[in-house]
């Protein structure tokens, strides 16, 4: 219901490199499409070569599988962009600012923690309240699940400074999976009986926000009735040179979560999400089944017809684990969380959602899991292809093997000019084939959700990775060989460099091999020449290296929290742009209520 109080927006210039990005949106459509329509031909072509031929071998099926799966990987990033530019007044998001300090929503800012370093945790805290927003319209609350003494105490002297900040603990929790969601659901229901908000900011222990937080963001919710959640993509400020680990997560803010953007259904990314509070208590607040409750909220959300944006701005600033192995336990808490999708949506418990939700939820749970299997299988079985030293495709029909080698060119060709030409469109620094980034920790990944579930359910240290209770956050000098020791078995380096060392010495057999062989030619463009098989080579070998390089070489981390005196440098990165050009007014009329029954 639309009423109640008024107020402005001022719409601001967008950023030139998007802006620019955009004049290859229909080519790279027209690129997607083709590259998707091409595949399709290929594969069937492929399947009734085998199935017509009496020579098919179980390498011929393996290698079609895997061809399958790696086509299928494109193909979803290759829909998701004909999907988004279907519609051409799908832009970009604009950049918005909330004016005026009158007859502003209020809000609660929420600071979960658990177990964080307290100096971590504090740098969050005095940004937040200091957002550029009424003090009286809105409240910071401290949500520590680790109950530390310090942390209370510090609270209470800061609240003589901010009013507006309280500190809250509904007691010690072990860190298991209900613990984040469980402490944003006590916020929602049991902080806010005399402060009622109309809407709630989510901020992790080490995210701090610029001041203009919630005026950024606040306006596309007030906008559109319809929007339950707006995330911001997470920007970092002790990410190591050249990211090496795909820390950053550049491929999924600029180019799947920008997509979903535009058709109203993003991905909240945890950290620097707005939503409509009455909106998450419609759906039944935060889901406590998974790890990655944030991920589930979104699912909730669109699958009971609530859109969901993201915003591009640099408006917050977090930690990414400055270590391998706090890397690689982040990695893994994410992909338990997507494989408790499947069970949970097939408990009893789940009832209450309609059975499509439940079904599209566990759908997209197997989706993820599916993915990592895959990949741990198909790495693998490059090489043994390879050395094999037989045919991957029938021989049978000269024309047939024509025929499929131009399709598997052209459908190699289309997807790697599709790859560049979405490095352009999005405006951003980024790769091609990034969507295959970390890719590499598929066997560590699927290793830790058997283990979940077939083993134990409580980890050595704690499920939050910025707890201190983890050992890798403890900032300490390792001599090399312990450094090796630990890299190398402990955090399953071992195996990508057993593994690349296999791939590259395949290929380098298998092509000997195939010169050997009286009908030399054929057998060299059905093997190691076979267009889909040195794509696949190539992603391998591009996936397998990052942990050997950075074994090799190791990212230095900023280890040291930045000085909350010094935030006005990272603010004036990001409000350099803000004021360049003309603002055009636009006129909001504000929001009481927007709830779905």
């Amino acid at each position: 219901m639309l009423g109640g109080t008024t107020g402005t927006i001022v719409e601001l210039p967008q950023d030139p490199q998007i802006v620019s990005g955009q004049r290859y949106r229909k080519l790279l459509r027209h690129v997607a499409q083709s590259a998707k329509s091409v595949g399709y031909v290929y594969l069937v072509i492929r399947l009734l070569s085998i199935l017509s031929t009496s020579e098919k071998t179980w390498q011929m099926w393996t290698f079609f599988l895997l061809e399958t799966f790696f086509i299928h990987l494109a193909r979803k990033e290759q829909s998701l962009t004909v999907s988004a530019t279907k519609n051409p007044e799908s832009l970009p998001r604009k950049r918005l600012r909330l004016q005026g300090n009158e007859n502003l929503p209020r809000v609660d800012v929420l600071l979960p923690c658990c177990g964080e370093d307290v100096d971590v945790i504090l740098q969050t805290v005095q940004a937040a309240c200091s957002l550029d927003y009424p003090m009286s319209h809105f409240r910071v609350l401290v949500l520590d699940d680790g109950q530390s003494q310090l942390l209370e105490k510090t609270i209470l002297e800061l609240q003589k400074k901010w009013p507006h900040l309280s500190y809250n603990s509904r007691g010690r929790q072990s860190g298991q999976v209900f613990a984040k969601s469980g402490n944003l659901n006590y916020a929602l229901t049991s902080l806010q009986q005399d402060f009622q908000p109309e809407f709630c900011a989510v901020l992790d222990a080490d995210s701090i926000p610029t001041r203009e937080f919630l005026r950024a963001t606040l306006p596309h919710l007030l906008l559109d009735p319809e929007a339950a959640l707006v995330s911001t993509r997470q920007y970092f400020y002790n990410l190591p040179n050249g990211d090496p680990l795909s820390q950053s997560r550049g491929h999924f803010y600029t180019c799947q979560n920008a997509k979903l953007d535009t058709l109203g259904i993003a991905i909240d990314s945890g950290s620097g999400a707005v939503f409509r509070r009455q909106s998450i208590v419609d759906v039944g607040l935060y889901p406590t089944y998974s790890f990655s409750e944030d991920w589930q909220l979104s699912l909730l959300l669109r699958g009971m017809d609530y859109k969901t944006f993201q915003v591009d701005e640099a408006l917050q600033f977090g930690q990414v684990p400055a270590s391998l192995a706090g890397h690689i336990a982040q990695r893994k808490r994410w992909n338990i969380g997507h494989a408790q999708q499947i069970p949970a949506m097939l408990s009893s418990r789940s009832q209450s959602l309609s059975s499509q939700l439940r079904s599209s939820i566990a759908r997209n749970g197997f989706g993820i899991v599916f993915e990592e299997f895959g990949c741990l299988l198909g790495f693998a079985v490059v090489p043994i292809l390879l050395l094999c030293g037989q045919k991957l495709v029938p021989t049978s029909s000269p024309k047939m093997v024509a025929l499929q080698f131009i399709l598997s060119l052209g459908q190699v060709i289309l997807t790697w000019v599709y790859e560049f030409l979405q490095v352009a469109f999005t405006g951003h620094r980024s790769a091609p084939f990034a969507f295959l980034e970390n890719k590499w920790l598929a066997g560590s990944n699927v290793y830790a959700i058997l283990r979940f579930y077939l083993v134990s359910k409580k980890p050595k240290g704690s499920f939050i990775t910025g707890s201190s209770e983890n050992s890798f956050n403890h900032s300490t000098e390792l001599s090399l060989c312990m450094r090796l020791h630990r890299d190398l078995w402990e955090n399953g380096i071992f195996y990508s460099v057993i593994l690349l060392t296999f791939l590259t010495s395949s290929i380098f057999c298998s092509s000997i091999s195939a010169t050997a062989k009286e009908d030399c030619f054929m057998h060299t463009i059905t093997t190691i020449a076979w267009p889909q098989l040195v794509h696949i080579c190539v992603l391998v070998l591009k996936n397998l290296s990052v942990p050997v390089i950075y074994l090799l070489d190791p990212p230095k981390y900023t280890l040291q929290p930045i000085p909350f005196a010094d935030m006005g440098n990272i603010q004036l990165k990001t409000e350099k742009t803000v004021v360049e050009g003309e603002a055009m007014q636009v006129t909001w009329k504000g929001i009481d209520k927007a709830s779905k029954n």
